[in-house]
């Protein structure tokens, strides 16, 4: 199995997103969903969410943004196949180490983000920055 792991800010929504949530948060860019679209396509990777964006995912009142951001993917027939557990939210390696320490069927993956706290796993960051988001160089 190959995994991508996935941030939203700085990857799929950058410092010139002008479209927001319902709750006003800086929403997705149509051109950075593209993007990623075209990396799950040629390569067959499954989605497992690594972004904040996962806080409080099944508590509707707690989260309205990510399910607006989940609706809103699917329309691209993107679907998150799992999400990192909420171990250590200042070490986001960790927690990725930790996904991947109980699924040993992952043969292969990557890690989309902006943020470079990825130890253990810094050697499978392609890392963005907020400015841009996912260019098509990444």
């Amino acid at each position: 199995m190959k995994v991508l792991f996935l941030d939203i800010d700085g990857v799929l929504n950058s410092d010139a997103t002008t479209r927001k949530t319902g709750t006003g948060w800086d929403f997705v860019d149509d051109i950075h969903i593209e993007r990623l679209k075209r990396i799950l396509d040629a390569t067959g990777a499954k989605v497992v969410l690594s972004s904040t964006w996962r806080y409080d995912r099944d508590e509707p009142k707690l989260n309205s943004d990510f399910l607006e951001l989940q609706d809103y993917l699917r329309q691209f027939d993107i679907e998150f196949y799992d999400y990192t557990p909420n171990s250590n939210p200042y070490q986001r390696g960790l927690e990725i180490q930790e996904w991947l320490d109980e699924h040993p069927e992952v043969e292969q993956f990557v890690i989309l983000d902006d943020r470079d706290d990825m130890e253990p796993c810094m050697d499978h960051l392609v890392q963005t920055i907020q400015h841009d988001a996912l260019l098509d160089e990444h």
